[in-house]
């Protein structure tokens, strides 16, 4: 049985796509530069027209692993996780601009934790000051 998974990620500076295929315990790799962030239909175009041009590496034998029929829905369920874990959409200039803003949100989240323990301390200190007060009969 034949499998094959092709990835797409971004390596400084360029898109690319990441084939990997196993069949019956040959593994082989090979690997295209799409240049800019490719659509969905790139994709499928690359696919369905350039897939004889591939260069696959050597193949290396791997253990045949006994994978067992998967539910339709559980595998479309895995490969959307798959792709939101791996995947972050827009230009090099968006990713850093989300990068920054999450750094942002952690400096602010620091800074009120800081600001709101500052603030129980002070409480604490006016209520043991009150009770030392209560207990000197003032």
């Amino acid at each position: 049985m034949s499998l094959c998974k092709l990835t797409v990620c971004f390596e400084e500076p360029f898109w690319i796509g990441l084939i990997e295929k196993e069949d019956d315990g040959a593994y082989s790799v090979a690997k295209h530069v799409f240049g800019a962030e490719p659509t969905t239909p790139e994709v499928f175009s690359f696919v369905c027209d350039h897939w004889n041009d591939l260069r696959f590496t050597h193949d290396v034998q791997v253990e045949v692993r006994q994978s067992k029929r998967i539910n339709p829905k559980r595998l479309q369920r895995m490969i959307e996780k798959e792709m939101k874990a791996n995947a972050r959409p827009g230009t090099k200039a968006q990713q850093t601009l989300a990068e920054q803003r999450e750094m942002a949100i952690e400096a602010s989240k620091a800074l009120s934790r800081e600001r709101r323990d500052e603030l129980k301390r002070e409480q604490f200190a006016k209520r043991t000051e009150k009770r030392k007060q209560k207990h000197r009969g003032h």
